[in-house]
């Protein structure tokens, strides 16, 4: 224990992950890591695959090891990482263990969260030095997300966050060899380390002039790790998030300093002797964590040549994305106030509420909505598309709202909504992150204020609230989810199902055949960033308030996860049998379903089948 409260730390290191190439630095990094962890005080464990492989299960075990109940609850938990990763949602993160290929699963570092939000934990700090890649084949991006842990021993409760991860979205981590295989380091773990054990002095924090911080520490390795990684001739842009309450955020100084271990220095850039490949290549020296479809561990120019065109094919898949949204035909109004477009597939059919009507209007894709007793929408509707090979979109029809849908070959990869009366223009920025988050690099260096730029259009189209609102859930800021759904209602908008469900918000199931959720006060607070200090809705007290929700189901395929942890049957929210969908799931961005599971939530929700006809 550390100053009498309980310290956990868990270090993880997947060197060999199957068909990937070999880590060693990843293995080293997750032992410093431990033994640094260890040296300050943390009940440290460390899990690598040094002499048996990472699986799902020897995590889970070590982890209820860790998590079993003690005479003191656990204050902090560090969870570290290193190893092979990918992403595929916004701000979803995948790490790879050994036997990922075999078993088709991957670890969901964001679930993985959640589901430790069930053991008493004051604070958790997240460390990962993984690739951030996009999935590098449709295969690939069907991994299954496995959450690790399942449910805790009380009651889910909202501990502060801190992540530190080594690279932005859509980008790559990098492992510097040194002169023998057990002096490789992780670029962005070796810069961590050294600031962790006090080494450096501008890790320090500038207010505690003796001690590392949380924000210290964020600092430090946004200003090092980028010059480090030039100096290789790399881009590395680690995306650090540091939300520990001030006083209670300490990683250095806060009692013994132990003595730190001799750091060397850093190769300079050059060639170095020992290289695994059997060609001349432009950078052997550096090894990325990056995800590989080649079987072979070397890394030869064919290979390096392969790894430029697939970046480049991310920017022309971004494009092309931009280009189809941009100059699809939009109908500029329904008359019954609510209606959508569709690019990429035709439409088979639409499933609607009993009482409420579809017709194809004008153009094949071109569909209204309206309902049978006054024509006009006038509530948010919950509706499905069935395209003509099968799939099924599950999404919300808004009164004075249309809506652009782009379909792909994993399903639904947009879903852009625009009020009625507006510019087509008002779109532009929704399609611009949309087609970001395609391909693969959403994410600004700070999160917070990627999420306030994306609140700022939130009224316009809702998506653009949604996709803020998993951005503030993955560093624990379920108090600005919930000032987004106040100003919905505000707003005389339905609240995003998405973003009912981030904010856990209690709902119940009325006469009229709506979802009405209460949204609790947020109290006042200080803004944790300069862009948040430019809009008090960031940080401002907002009252207590009653809405209604849009929708009967997540709109973001990531969100249907976090219904299994909402099902408990406290809230109206997750409708029973919900949830046995997920596995109907296609890996297309919205919430997209194969032709059992489209069929089954229209039974479900006693959806009627419409032709147009």
């Amino acid at each position: 224990m550390a100053n009498g409260k309980r310290m956990v730390a868990l270090a993880i290191g997947v060197s060999d992950a199957k068909r990937l190439r070999y880590l060693r630095g990843a293995l080293n990094s997750a032992t410093e890591f431990a033994k640094w962890a260890t040296a300050f005080g943390y009940e440290a464990k460390l899990l690598t695959d040094e002499t048996e492989p990472v699986t799902i299960p020897r995590l889970r075990a070590e982890l209820d090891g860790l998590l079993q109940p003690a005479a003191k609850p656990i204050h902090r938990l560090l969870l570290y990482f290193a190893g092979h990763g990918l992403i595929r949602e916004a701000e979803e993160g995948l790490w790879l263990l050994s036997d990922w290929y075999d078993e088709f699963r991957a670890v969901a570092v964001e679930g993985l969260r959640r589901k430790l939000y069930l053991h008493g934990i004051n604070q958790i700090a997240i460390f990962a030095d993984a690739c951030r890649s996009l999935p590098a084949s449709i295969e690939v991006s069907d991994l299954i997300p496995d959450h690790v842990l399942g449910r805790g021993p009380v009651g889910r409760m909202e501990p502060a966050i801190d992540k530190f991860i080594a690279a932005q979205d859509g980008a790559e981590a990098f492992a510097i060899p040194g002169p023998n295989p057990e002096d490789d380091r992780c670029l962005f773990s070796g810069v961590l380390l050294e600031g962790l054990w006090g080494t450096k002095p501008n890790a320090f924090s500038k207010l505690l002039k003796d001690k590392v911080t949380s924000r210290s520490l964020a600092e430090y390795l946004k200003a090092e790790v980028p010059p480090l990684a030039k100096r290789y001739r790399l881009t590395l842009v680690p995306s650090v998030s540091p939300t520990f309450p001030e006083g209670d955020d300490v990683y250095f100084g806060d009692g013994a300093t132990p003595m730190p271990p001799a750091f060397p220095a850093w190769p300079a850039d050059g060639p170095i002797s020992r290289m695994n490949t059997d060609e001349e290549v432009e950078r052997p020296e550096l090894v990325s964590h990056g995800y590989l479809t080649s079987v072979s561990p070397k890394m030869n120019s064919r290979l390096m040549r392969e790894i430029l065109r697939s970046e480049f094919s991310l920017e022309a898949h971004k494009r092309s994305v931009q280009s189809i949204l941009r100059d699809q035909p939009r109908p500029p109004s329904f008359e019954t106030g609510a209606g959508f477009a569709v690019a990429g597939r035709s439409v088979r059919a639409v499933w609607t509420p009993a009482d409420v009507f579809a017709e194809s209007h004008g153009q094949a894709n071109w569909w209204r909505l309206g309902q049978l007793a006054g024509y006009q929408l006038a509530r948010p509707v919950p509706f499905l598309i069935e395209f003509d090979d099968g799939l099924f979109l599950a999404t919300t029809a808004i009164p004075r709202f249309i809506s652009t849908v782009l379909r792909d070959q994993r399903g639904v990869s947009a879903l852009i909504y625009r009020e009625i009366g507006t510019s087509p223009e008002i779109a532009t920025s929704t399609e611009n992150a949309i087609a970001t988050m395609e391909s693969g690099v959403l994410l600004a260096d700070t999160l917070t204020d990627l999420a306030v730029e994306l609140r700022q259009g939130k009224h316009a189209d809702p998506v653009r609230g949604v996709i803020s609102a998993y951005l503030y859930e993955s560093i624990g800021d379920i108090d600005n989810i919930r000032r987004m759904a106040f100003y919905y209602i505000q707003h005389n908008q339905p609240i995003p199902y998405d973003i009912a469900l981030l904010a856990h918000l209690q709902c119940d199931r009325r006469n009229d055949g709506l979802l009405w959720a209460e949204v609790p006060a947020v109290p006042k607070r200080k803004p944790r960033t300069g862009e948040e200090s430019k809009y008090d809705w960031t940080y401002e007290a907002t009252s207590f308030a009653k809405g209604v929700v849009g929708g009967f189901w997540p709109w973001m395929r990531q969100g249907w996860t976090f219904c299994d942890d909402a099902a408990d049957g406290r809230s109206a929210l997750v409708t029973p049998g919900l949830t046995d969908l997920i596995r109907d799931l296609t890996s297309g961005r919205f919430a997209t379903l194969n032709a059992l599971g489209g069929q089954r939530l229209a039974k479900l929700f006693n959806l009627v089948r419409r032709t147009g006809r």
